[in-house]
Order: C-alpha cells, then structure tokens, then sequence
C-alpha cells in the first residue's frame, strides 16, 4: 500500500497517516503553531489494521492535511522590520547570509536530532522517521531544488518561489531578469543543497553533531541593514526628537547616495562616496537674506558621525561583529577648502556690535505695537525685549529660554538664579540639570518687575507669547522646534541685518545670529572677568574637560553666584528699562 499511498505506515499492525509538513509553512510560525502544534510530522492513526477500511480512511485525512497547508504565502522568519524605499543594495555578504541561512535551517533540525537521539529514545525514534521521509521523499525534495521555475504546488519549496518571498520582505533591489535576482535564486539553492548534504553525511557518520554555538555567527549578522541598526539605536538611546530627525535624516542621505546595504558589506569607500556627495549639497535661498551656499563641513562632519556611532553602539551590543568604516573619516580629504567668503566662521557677536543692535527699535522703542520695526516712543515689555536680553547675561540657549517656567526662575533665593532642567515644554542638551547666576544687571533693567507680571498673570511659562514652530529645521547645539520659531527668525533676519549691515557681507553666510549671544556672554566673564572656564562652563552649560569633570565636578549656585554676579559687559550701552 505504501508504493501508491506514501503517506501510509504501519506501526505494530496499525496503519497510520504520517507526513511531514512543507518547509514553506513551518517557516510562517503563527500558522505551523495554530495548524500543527509547531510539530513537524503530521500523524493520524487510521484506527485500523485492515488495509482496505485503511484506503478508505486515508483520504479523508490526506483532505485534512493538504486544506491545513493550504494557506496564503508564509511569512520568511528572516523577516525583521518593515522595509521603505530606497531598495536595499544585494552584495555578496548577503548573498553568503542567505546561503548559510538556508543550510542552517534545512540541517539543523536534523543535527539537534542527532545530539539528542544517544541519550534520548524519544529523539532517536522521531529521527528515524525523519530520515525513513528522505529516503521516500529524497527525489521529489531534490527535483524541486534544482528547479529553475516557479512551483507553488511544488513537493517542496522551489529556490525560485523562495526568492520572491525573500526579496519581498528584506526589500532587496532585484527586479525580474536581473543578475541580483538570479544571483539570489542561487544563494538559496545552494543553502538547501549544502544542508541536505550535511544531513547525509550526518546520517552515513561521516561526521557527527556539534553543539550549537552561543553567539551567533558573523555571517547570520550579516543581514542586519544600517536602516535596522538606527532604528534599533533609536530606541535604545531615546533620543530626543531633534537626534531622531537628524540621524534619520543621515541614514536617507547615505541610502540615497550608497543604497541600502548590510552593516557589514559597507566598506570604506561608502564613507568617501558619501562624504564627497554631501560636499555638493547647497542649502539656503530660500528666505530673504539667506546665501545659497554649500552643506557646511560639521554638518557633514556631524551626519557621517552619527551613522558611525549607531554602528559603534550595535558593535558594544554585540548585535554587529564587524569593522566600523563609517567612523573616523577625515573629510580634509574629500571635500574642497571652504570658502571663507561665503562661508565666514560663525563667531560671538563684539560689544560694539551689541550696542548697534540695542539701537534696533525693539530695545529702543517703535512705532507701535503692530510697527515694531519703524522707529518711535512705543516700548516693547515681551519677549522681543526679553528673549534677547536674558541670553545676554545667561547665555542660555534658544530652546532652554522658550520652554523657561516661571516656577524655574528663583528671585528670591539667597543666591538668585535660574533653573535649566528638563520639563514638559522641552528637554536640554545632555539632560544635565544647572543653576544660572541672575546678573545684577538684569535685576537693573527690571527683570524681577517682568517676572513678578508674568507670574501675577498666571502664566506657567516665563514668555508666554513665544510658541514653538512645528519646523523640523535645526540650529546649533539647540531644539529647531524654539530655535526656528518666528522671534529667533525675525531676531536673525530683521534685527542683525538691519542693525549689523554695515559689518556683515550682504553675500555672505551671516556670520552672527541669535546664538551668538551665547558666545558673547561666556568670553565676557572669561576675558572680562578672569572668571575660570570651570566656572563658565557650568553657567552655560558646556562640557567640562576630564580633568575638571574629575576633580572639580558640578559646581553649586553658592559658588558661582557670587563670582559673576556683578559681570558686565565693559563699553556696553544697553537701553532704559521698558518697566
């Protein structure tokens, strides 16, 4: 009976059903799970030892197991995340995954077997089924693996069906008729017929089982593309929402010049390509004023060295094993010279120039509420005046000024300052909580006046009329979401080129903006004021060196406050209060 109904067994005079089920559909786990219990050899007892009620039974069960492997195409387990354009790059390092793959999951099973079947009876039986199975089986596995078309109804999954699903879900570039499709189509024969020949030889002793390793192998992490390994840093890191955009931003750009590749069949001259691509970008035009200019070197600098350290990060996980080319890239080699002309270095604004500024209509007084730039007695008493004040004598930045509580600002502590912390509004650069000196010179201009009004008005938020942009742009070392919204705009477009055009290139890069005003108040205590870098980095909140971070750590409001409190700019002219 078996010659005609292979499916047939007879165990101790009954007849049996038994049929292994399709590798296509062990690999689709939520189906093998729901369907077959994730047991490879479907069995049914025919109940019978009589061959005739067995012919009869026979077909009511092979119905049974052909309607339960009838099922839409399964999903690869080598599936990890959601692909999105642009296609991932074929490379032979993926083409050497894919084959170890596909012998690994073809003789492993098997091997497990082995293992197992000298100390386990249990294993040593299910074992000889699965090797009395090839033996029947043997031809029809081997004719679908040589096949060169398509077979859905194939005894076994043919490398040309496998393909489709394997390009589908990794996202591989490899239309019809191309090499990268064929060459893929020959990865997964030759894992399936690498596999099968382990489990011969496994079978005829020529060589025994090993124990399987506890780290994966390199080529398994071969797989692992870039786009996987940022998203998996995104999430371990928790980035902000300004490090997501850029580094999502790095990863679209290098994709869109060297492709979607695995980490580890990215080489060098992927950086170089990459580097030399972002060298021709331009940005600017597309606001009055703003200069047409070539992607600067530390916003290349910067996106090359986030990609590194997301392979950096994966490497310390152990998730990549493998060289980190994306790292240390020195561009003085691939980019040209910038153009000072055009690119002047950014640079803190002169007192000179802060006393031009000062005259500027917002600070001297304006025509009206609505006519803040035309000259007149109108004085403004909101952020216009305030913003740019306060980071004068803080040198705080745009986003850690735009998200201030009022509950942040302690006038009446024995040392007045200002808290920068993260809260609901904002987070800060490194989240490193500091106290921010209160100067006497704000105290002058009626500082504690404003606060106490805002606060009487019953406003959270020390600038209430200052809301963040939904821009994704970004600025320096700050959140484009403050740092982008209409008064840091007007400050930089309206403000410093009006007051400053004179000394600024009307073809130039503007060499100044609001953050200059931060570069501007640390030189104040440093060179005004011999106070120590220790000190100033702590105001401002810069990293301190590891000598300092070692020995002298954070310092206290107690400390800092009586230091710098009575700092001024020396020359500076600054105008009436508005109080």
């Amino acid at each position: 009976m078996t010659a005609t109904l292979p499916y047939i067994r007879d165990r101790d005079g009954v007849f049996q059903y038994e049929r292994r089920v399709p590798l296509a559909v062990r690999r689709d786990d939520r189906r093998f799970q729901e369907r077959f219990g994730g047991r490879e050899l479907f069995r049914r007892s025919l109940r019978t030892k009589d061959r005739a009620e067995a012919l009869a039974a026979y077909q009511a069960v092979d119905r049974e197991f052909e309607s339960l492997v009838a099922c839409p195409p399964p999903v690869l387990s080598l599936t990890l995340v959601a692909r999105a354009a642009p296609k991932r790059t074929v490379t032979n390092d993926d083409l050497a995954a894919i084959t170890d793959r596909y012998a690994s999951v073809t003789s492993d099973p098997f091997e497990n077997l082995h293992r197992r079947a000298g100390v386990c009876p249990a294993s040593a039986e299910e074992l000889e089924r699965l090797q009395y199975e090839l033996e029947v089986y043997g031809e029809q596995i081997g004719a679908a693996i040589r096949s060169r078309v398509s077979n859905p109804n194939a005894f076994a999954t043919t490398p040309v069906d496998e393909a489709d699903k394997l390009i589908a879900e990794q996202g591989y570039h490899a239309p019809p008729g191309s090499d990268e499709r064929g060459a893929i189509i020959g990865a997964i024969r030759a894992g399936l017929e690498q596999g099968y020949k382990r489990v011969s030889a496994l079978a005829q002793g020529a060589i025994g089982p090993t124990l399987p390793s506890p780290v994966a192998s390199p080529k398994t992490l071969n797989v692992l593309t870039l786009r996987e390994g940022v998203e998996t840093y995104i999430k371990g890191k928790k980035l902000s929402v300004k490090g997501i955009s850029e580094v999502q931003l790095a990863l679209r750009q290098f994709e869109e010049v060297v492709g979607r590749k695995s980490i580890a069949a990215i080489v060098r001259e992927d950086a170089f390509k990459f580097v030399t691509a972002l060298g021709k970008l331009t940005v600017g035009g597309k606001s009055d004023g703003s200069i047409v200019r070539k992607l600067s070197h530390g916003s290349i600098s910067k996106r090359i060295r986030m990609l590194g350290a997301v392979i950096s990060y994966l490497r310390d996980r152990g998730e990549y094993v493998g060289e980190n080319h994306l790292a240390d890239v020195k561009l003085s080699a691939h980019l040209p010279a910038v153009d000072k002309v055009i690119m002047p270095d950014k640079r803190r604004l002169q007192t000179s120039e802060l006393n031009e500024v000062f005259k500027h209509p917002w600070f001297s007084g304006c025509a009206s509420a609505s006519d803040v730039y035309s000259k007149g007695n109108y004085r403004l008493n909101d952020r216009r005046f305030w913003v740019p004040i306060v980071a004068l004598f803080t040198g705080c930045r745009a986003a850690e000024l735009g998200g201030l509580l009022v509950s942040e600002v302690r006038l009446d502590d024995l040392h007045p300052h200002i808290v920068i912390q993260p809260n609901r509004y904002r987070t800060i650069k490194n989240n490193k909580r500091r106290c921010v000196p209160i100067l006497d010179a704000l105290f002058d201009l009626g500082f504690r006046e404003y606060v106490m009004s805002i606060r009487g008005r019953g406003h959270d938020r020390l600038f209430p009329d200052w809301t963040a942009s939904k821009r994704k742009g970004s600025a320096e070392s700050d959140d484009p979401a403050w740092s982008n919204a209409s008064i840091i705009r007007a400050f930089n477009r309206q403000v410093i080129p009006t007051t400053l055009k004179h000394v600024l290139s009307p073809n130039a890069r503007r060499e100044v903006s609001f953050h200059s005003l931060r570069g501007a108040f640390k030189a104040m205590l440093v060179a005004g004021h011999n106070i120590s870098l220790p000190i100033a980095n702590d105001i401002v909140g810069h990293a301190q060196d590891e000598l300092d971070a070692r020995y002298i750590g954070a310092l206290s409001i107690e400390e800092t406050y009586p230091k710098v409190k009575s700092c001024f700019y020396k020359g500076l002219m600054l105008p009436t209060s508005p109080i």
